[in-house]
């Protein structure tokens, strides 16, 4: 049975993502301690699929998931990036034969076998800008496929016991150095796991007394041991200890506070649900054509900072929004055809 909640929160967290804290990051919208606390999002997003998951019960087995989950999330990203190389070309050969080559900004033959290599993996389009989203991309895909080999092991186990193991497993992994890419599996897996376990299933008391505990954590951290709590961006990547006790301290609160309140649907509500992968994913246009608009605006030096950042991100939402309205379809109808020649 669908949880029309859990839809309303993943449109809500998609459009803080993207209109609030890349605004505030990308534009300097906002300033320490507030763009450290603003780092919350993406635990719960791990946190909305595993509780989805423990929703739907899915019964699909490994190879099923993970070939459901390259159609979700790999295919839309090689659409995503075909589209923006495409577009290079076409706007590259067009300023080209319009003589304005200072413009040019884009040249496919400067691309090497690592450009080629960064592309396939998911981790970077080369002269293109903000592409630092795409981040997400690979732990999320690498748990998404691993996780009902998890829900076996947490089917024999005790849920109290299994998410104390994942916790622990990402301490130990803290020590060792590198390994960026497992740091951030590991992370957040202790939010997906959490969703899954424990989504309307955890008394009230039992949340305050988790956000006490982190939040005690966090005051011996940063008073008692003189530790930084900002930037929260340098505990991100790689996620540390730091990173993870905030989250859970931010997720107790939010938990508590979204228990008592049942939110309505609403249309916009219902694309950015239905369309919040595609729209993460060309949010790099958008942020180009908005930092093209803001050179042509007096945006950069209007005060107070919260109506710089008002401005920046309303325009984020409505070019997003309206944006979703061509890729989107697009994105449905090249994988339509996929599927046909598949079939």
């Amino acid at each position: 049975m669908r949880d029309r909640q859990l839809d309303i929160y993943r449109a809500i967290v998609m459009i803080y993502i993207v209109c609030v804290i890349h605004c505030c990051y990308l534009f300097r919208d906002a300033q320490e301690p507030f763009l450290s606390l603003f780092l919350f999002a993406m635990p719960l997003i791990f946190f909305i699929s595993g509780a989805s998951l423990s929703v739907s019960r899915s019964s699909r087995g490994l190879l099923e998931t993970v070939k459901n989950r390259f159609r979700r999330v790999v295919a839309p990203y090689y659409i995503y990036a075909c589209v923006l190389i495409v577009t290079g070309i076409v706007l590259s050969w067009g300023l080209k034969l319009a003589g304005l080559t200072r413009y040019a900004f884009f040249d496919i033959t400067r691309y090497d076998w690592e450009d080629c290599i960064d592309i396939l993996l998911g981790r970077y389009i080369p002269q293109f800008s903000f592409m630092w989203h795409l981040w997400f991309i690979l732990p999320y895909f690498i748990l998404s496929c691993t996780f009902p080999l998890q829900i076996k092991l947490m089917g024999k186990v005790n849920r109290m016991v299994y998410l104390a193991l994942c916790l622990i497993l990402f301490l130990i992994v803290q020590a060792l150095p590198e390994l960026s890419l497992l740091k951030q599996v590991l992370c957040f897996n202790v939010f997906m796991v959490a969703g899954y376990l424990f989504y309307k299933r955890v008394k009230t008391s039992t949340l305050v007394i988790t956000a006490l505990a982190a939040l005690a954590v966090i005051l011996v951290y940063t008073l008692g041991l003189g530790g930084d709590f900002c930037p929260m961006q340098d505990h991100k990547f790689p996620p540390d200890w730091v990173y993870l006790t905030y989250n859970i301290l931010a997720l107790s609160v939010l938990s508590i506070t979204f228990s008592r309140i049942t939110l309505r649907g609403h249309y916009v509500l219902d694309v950015w649900n239905t369309r919040g992968y595609t729209i993460y994913l060309y949010q790099s246009v958008v942020f180009s054509i908005t930092s093209v608009v803001r050179q042509q605006l007096p945006i950069a030096i209007l005060t107070p900072l919260p109506l710089r950042f008002l401005i920046d991100a309303t325009l984020v939402f409505l070019l997003s929004t309206a944006l979703s309205y061509l890729t989107h379809p697009l994105e449905r109808w090249v994988m339509k055809k996929l599927d046909s020649n598949h079939s």
